[in-house]
C-alpha cells in the first residue's frame, strides 16, 4: 500500500514538471516570436528588495510562480502566476519577491 501511494505521488509530481515545463516552453517560443530575446527562466527570491534600477533594454516579465510587487512612477503594482509586465527601456523601478518563492521568464528586446 505504502509502494501505491509512493508510485501515485511519483505520477502526480512528474504530470506537474511536464505541465510547468510545457508552459514554459510555449512562453518561451511566444515571446522569441514577438522579438525578445536572451529569454530564460529566473527565480523570484521571498521577501527580497531588489534596489531601483533601470533596464537598457525593452523587458518583459512573465510570473510562472510566487509573486513580484513593482514600483515604479505610476505606483505599486502586484504581479501574481500568469501576469505579464513590461518594462520600456529607461525605466526606473525597484522590485520585491512575495512571501513565497517563485519564478519568472524574462526577455529583452531592442
Amino acid at each position: 500500500l505504502i509502494v501505491l501511494e509512493a508510485i501515485k505521488f511519483a505520477l502526480v509530481f512528474i504530470q506537474t514538471s511536464l505541465k510547468e515545463y510545457t508552459e514554459i516552453q510555449n512562453w518561451i517560443k511566444k515571446l522569441e516570436q514577438e522579438g525578445f530575446t536572451d529569454v530564460r527562466v529566473c527565480p523570484i527570491p521571498p521577501n527580497q528588495d531588489l534596489p531601483e534600477h533601470i533596464h537598457e533594454k525593452h523587458t518583459v516579465h512573465i510570473i510562472l510562480s510566487g509573486g513580484l510587487e513593482i514600483i515604479d512612477s505610476e505606483g505599486t503594482k502586484t504581479f501574481h502566476p500568469g501576469d505579464r509586465v513590461e518594462f520600456p527601456a529607461g525605466t526606473i523601478h525597484k522590485a520585491k519577491g512575495l512571501i513565497e518563492s517563485g519564478k519568472m521568464i524574462i526577455g529583452v528586446k531592442k
